[in-house]
């Protein structure tokens, strides 16, 4: 690993920089804030425009299926800042989705759906989770049943994120209900508009919606079979892995950061500066100390996916760390300001913007987003390390 960009990987950094000072509105600052780019609003659409005309959502990928061949560690780098930003970057359809389809996919499959992913033109959700299998994923009961040329598919998910803006879901079903629950799934491409899908809406504590999915004799075209039949699991959890490392890239923990130390050198009404605590000033150097290692574990993952593999420990342990810093980065955001802190981006008094209070009651969707914290430790013991699992 390589613990400094060299020259190319800097002079991308900046490029990065120069397209989000020139690209990234305030009117899509304001729509991050009111609704977490949870829309098709215009001015979302036209920036995710943009990044694909610079083929920036396919930048690691071979230039035959619409991408620009750069490596993974570009990609990082690309991710980071616009985490830092706060802009619409790539999401889990780029950073997940898609290498399993790469990995993993018939030509067919490659050809079909990753061009219009490097452009921007496909999103999609992840249809895993369902009512009765959530962190036992493999017991999943939606299920596709195979009718001439067509998957018939009937079933339900549940924190379906992203499905009333998705154009896709990346959707993981059951085909085979006689084989062992790990062997007889799937992953087909299901396009949102197909009759008989039904989507409501959850809203979490943050204000974050998700929603449930409802499948009722969906019907999509045999070759939207992703790769092979009752191979899924393989595919499921490789993306899961990849979508870990996404998720807890550390730009916007360093931007959070950044924030708090401006925050701290305000005076409050009460005449004093959160800075003139020593308390406060040892948290702060703790949390740039966090910062620094979360920003060296995201360029260790990315330089394991520079050799080809898909680096599961050192994701899950990034994902683990990040996600309990981001917690400890809102603790002291909101302890810091007292009352002020807690209150939201509503109220003409938060400061700075309700930015704090917005992360304490976002943060804990990391800590089981893409895999529950507790469960990925046991994860770490025995794929890292050897140890048996349950019920050996």
């Amino acid at each position: 690993m390589e613990f400094e960009l060299d020259d190319d990987q800097r002079a991308w950094r900046e490029e990065v920089r120069d397209f989000l000072a020139e690209n990234f509105s305030p009117e899509l600052l304001t729509l991050r804030k009111e609704r977490g780019y949870e829309s098709n609003d215009g001015v979302l659409v036209d920036f995710r425009r943009k990044v694909g005309e610079k083929g920036w959502f396919g930048l690691n990928w071979p230039k035959e299926y619409g991408g620009l061949a750069l490596g993974p560690i570009y990609q990082h780098i690309l991710v980071n800042e616009f985490e830092y930003w706060g802009a619409p970057g790539p999401d889990l359809t780029v950073t997940s989705v898609a290498p399993m389809i790469m990995r993993n996919g018939t030509e067919t499959n490659k050809q079909e759906w990753l061009p219009p992913i490097a452009r921007g033109e496909i999103t999609c959700a992840v249809g895993y989770s369902e009512p009765n299998a959530g962190t036992d994923l493999a017991s999943l009961r939606t299920k596709a049943e195979l009718d001439g040329d067509e998957w018939v598919i009937n079933g339900q998910k549940i924190w379906n994120s992203q499905a009333h803006v998705a154009s896709h879901e990346w959707l993981c079903v059951r085909t085979d209900p006689e084989a062992p629950k790990h062997r007889g799934i799937s992953v087909i491409m299901v396009p949102i508009d197909t009759p008989g899908i039904e989507i409501r809406p959850l809203i979490t504590w943050d204000g974050f919606r998700t929603n449930e999915t409802f499948f009722t004799d969906v019907r999509v075209p045999r070759t939207n079979l992703i790769g092979e039949v009752n191979r899924g699991w393989q595919y499921i959890t490789g993306a899961l892995d990849l979508e870990r490392g996404a998720l807890t890239n550390a730009g916007d923990l360093r931007r959070a950061v950044d924030e708090i130390i401006e925050a701290a050198r305000v005076v409050r009404s009460d005449g004093t500066r959160p800075m003139d605590n020593p308390d406060v000033r040892r948290r702060i150097a703790q949390l740039e100390a966090d910062v620094d290692v979360a920003v060296l574990m995201g360029m260790e993952a990315s330089s394991l996916l520079e050799t080809g593999g898909i680096p599961t420990v050192a994701v899950t342990a990034e994902k683990i760390f990040s996600s309990e810093l981001r917690q400890r980065i809102a603790d002291l955001g909101t302890q810091m300001l007292g009352m002020d802190g807690v209150l939201s981006g509503s109220d003409p008094f938060a400061v700075p913007g309700g930015g704090f209070e917005k992360l304490y009651r976002s943060a804990p969707l990391l800590r089981f987003g893409g895999g529950a914290n507790e469960v990925l430790r046991d994860v770490i013991a025995q794929r890292g390390h050897g140890m048996p699992g349950y019920g050996r």
